[in-house]
């Protein structure tokens, strides 16, 4: 006796072998939430229900049965919806004494046992079920409306119930209006169910609230693809060969023969595609499957790592390395970095050892990347390229597993070594790599910061003692004019005892201002200010007649005011000489330099008045306090109204100036009295 399956038994069939899997997987979760129960009793009398309908011809309605296991499957469809709409956190028992949903259940109760024992007709049936399909595609609409930002995570539930809810509204509908169930609508109802349901394990999946994370394997889901697309491809094949067949005449044949041959090639050399089958895991695992990390926590984590770095010190190497190993959970690593073809050991942690056998594995490493940031895992033996290396390296493979090179402007800088234990084994897929790839970007950032704060602060010290070693060579200047004035005199009072005498103070002060300044120079600072009271009417009488009375036009002091400033004189004196020195070389000889000294407004008025060239104000505004720029050449360090400027601000006072170019130029200072 031949038993004949017809394709929508066929279809049913399938679909009851789809909702028995999809049932298994609901097994594996141990949540007891209402959704969860809910979903697994409507998978389960779908399974019964699919299975009824792929072993009898006869359709719905028409018997006892059939009747009441539609009613069944629909109203356990609509509980579940019921749930979906409900709280998240609660079981079935507390769920089910709520009273909306014991009033549900009343109604769906009294409904399966009036169309069971009272409802002979399927005509009545139908015009019930029907209002049952119309009130769950209201509730379908309200989950996705009220889904509000989750409407991602809840996307295929509605596809999935809502085209199955509309086949069936449709199907039940033109059968009220006539009387009659068509068959081939009905048949297709199995391969529609069949076709949603991925779209039903995928919601499951994403919905997080209802806590049912069924764990489905990338390799069966990869395969199942695979076999699926190759089936619609036949499919495809098959339709145009039919067509062939309609318009071909006598080339039917021929064109068919050719055309499956053909297509059979191209679907056997995209299966069998290592390209083709990375990039369909690579979409299934991007679009499929939950992340294997929170990465907005991971982020939060990695900034707050980041934050203990104190550039310009020597933790900035280790603590990036603790973040690169935290960043995964590993617990060994090493940085390395490549330094004139040489490999440095910048930081380690754990128990991962930088021998010869790791140091030849990284050599082979830099030879065959060439520059690519590319990811290695060692540990991985199906890798191609780890597989030739392992092969030249001859022996056990390194300590390390994972190998992320750093990149400087396209250029190797070095590397981030990882090891795990065993517990802590990640596997290297796409999503591994795409978030070492924006990890490393973000702390190789520091890394290349720190170098350029070292390199920064080294430069700093180089200028600040360039600085220093300036203001001395300006010093040893005023020192070599002590000396020549000092000659000068001496061969007219050398004779003189109070000339000798005044002549040896001198050198005793010269002695302890370059004792001062070759201490400056040997201890790389500054030399400590030396604050005395100091009258500065008598100051500026000795300094003129000393230190200004060998050039012309000799200085003229006007004293209103003798003024008491407890301030370093010495520093104060070399100032006060740098601003008269100028004076006097920006004044004809038979011009006029004036010193006026006064006291307004509890301050200290200096002005240092001539008769010379002047200045322009572009020329004050950008180079006259600038420093090591100078007018005079090779005769000048142009540093002298630099540090005037300097010095006056560092005693709370202001240096001003006005000029008029051929009239002449007026420094003022003004100076606190303290």
């Amino acid at each position: 006796m031949n038993i004949e399956v017809t394709p929508g038994q066929f279809g049913f069939l399938l679909a009851a072998i789809g909702y028995l899997l999809f049932w298994a997987l609901q097994l594996t979760v141990r949540v007891h939430t209402s959704q969860k129960s809910l979903l697994s009793a409507y998978t389960l009398c779908s399974v019964l229900w699919a299975v009824h309908n792929g072993v009898t011809l006869q359709l719905a309605f028409v018997t006892d049965f059939s009747f009441v296991i539609e009613t069944i499957q629909k109203s356990l469809l609509l509980l579940f919806l019921l749930s979906a709409l409900s709280k998240t956190d609660i079981s079935l028992r507390q769920w089910l004494a709520l009273k909306k949903v014991q009033l549900t259940l009343l109604v769906l109760c009294s409904w399966l046992i009036v169309g069971w024992f009272i409802l002979q007709t399927a005509g009545l049936r139908l015009m019930g079920t029907l209002l049952l399909v119309i009130v769950m595609l209201a509730m379908v609409e309200t989950l996705y409306r009220q889904s509000g930002g989750q409407k991602w995570q809840f996307k295929p539930l509605i596809i999935a119930v809502g085209i199955c809810l509309l086949l069936d509204f449709y199907l039940l509908a033109e059968a009220a209006l006539l009387s009659k169930i068509n068959q081939q609508t009905w048949q297709a109802r199995g391969f529609v169910n069949l076709f949603m349901l991925p779209f039903l394990v995928v919601a499951v999946k994403r919905i997080k609230s209802w806590g049912i994370n069924v764990y489905v394997s990338r390799d069966i889901v990869l395969q199942s693809s695979l076999v699926l697309a190759a089936g619609i491809y036949l499919c495809l094949l098959a339709v145009v060969g039919y067509y062939l067949s309609y318009i071909g005449g006598n080339w039917t044949t021929l064109l068919q023969v050719v055309f499956v041959v053909a297509g059979t090639a191209v679907l056997g050399t995209l299966v069998f595609s290592d390209g083709l089958r990375r990039k369909g895991r690579v979409f299934i695992e991007k679009h499929f499957f939950a992340n294997t990390f929170d990465y907005r926590e991971k982020w939060v984590e990695l900034t707050r790592a980041l934050k203990k770095i104190e550039f310009a010190t020597e933790n900035t190497a280790q603590v990036c390395l603790s973040a690169w190993c935290q960043a995964i959970g590993y617990s060994h690593g090493a940085i390395i970095k490549l330094q004139q073809e040489q490999l440095l050991v910048l930081a380690t942690q754990g128990q991962l050892l930088f021998g010869v056998n790791e140091e030849q594995a990284l050599q082979l490493v830099i030879k065959e990347q060439n520059n690519k940031q590319w990811l290695l895992d060692f540990s991985d033996k199906k890798d191609s390229m780890v597989s030739q290396l392992l092969s030249k390296m001859g022996h056990s493979g390194p300590a390390f597993s994972i190998v992320i090179p750093i990149l400087k402007n396209n250029q190797l800088w070095g590397f981030c070594l990882l090891e795990s234990d065993v517990n802590e084994k990640l596997r290297l897929n796409w999503e591994l790599r795409d978030y070492l790839n924006a990890v490393t970007e973000q702390i190789a950032s520091y890394l290349f910061m720190d170098e350029a704060s070292k390199a920064l602060s080294e430069n700093a010290q180089f200028v600040a003692f360039s600085r220093m070693s300036a203001f001395v060579v300006h010093d040893l200047k005023n020192v070599k004019a002590q000396i020549d004035m000092l000659l000068k005199n001496a061969q007219k009072h050398r004779h003189n005892p109070e000339f000798v005498d005044d002549a040896f103070t001198t050198i005793e002060a010269m002695q302890s201002r370059l004792q001062n300044m070759l201490a400056q120079l040997t201890n790389k600072q500054s030399g400590q200010e030396q604050l005395k009271k100091t009258a500065v009417g008598t100051l500026l009488q000795t300094l003129i007649a000393e230190r200004c009375s060998a050039n012309f036009p000799l200085p003229s002091l006007t004293l209103h005011h003798d003024c008491q400033l407890t301030i370093d004189t010495e520093r104060f004196a070399n100032v006060l000489f740098h601003l008269i020195d100028n004076a006097q070389h920006a004044t004809p000889d038979d011009g006029e330099v004036r010193v006026v000294v006064q006291q307004s407004e509890g301050q200290l008025r200096l002005e240092i008045i001539d008769t010379g060239c002047g200045m322009s104000q572009d020329f004050i505004q950008t180079r006259l306090f600038k420093p090591f720029d100078t007018t005079k050449g090779n005769a000048g360090m142009g540093i002298g109204a630099y540090d005037a400027l300097t010095f006056v601000q560092q005693q709370q006072g202001q240096l001003l100036v006005s000029s008029e170019v051929g009239h002449g130029t007026t420094f003022t200072i003004l100076l606190p009295l303290h």
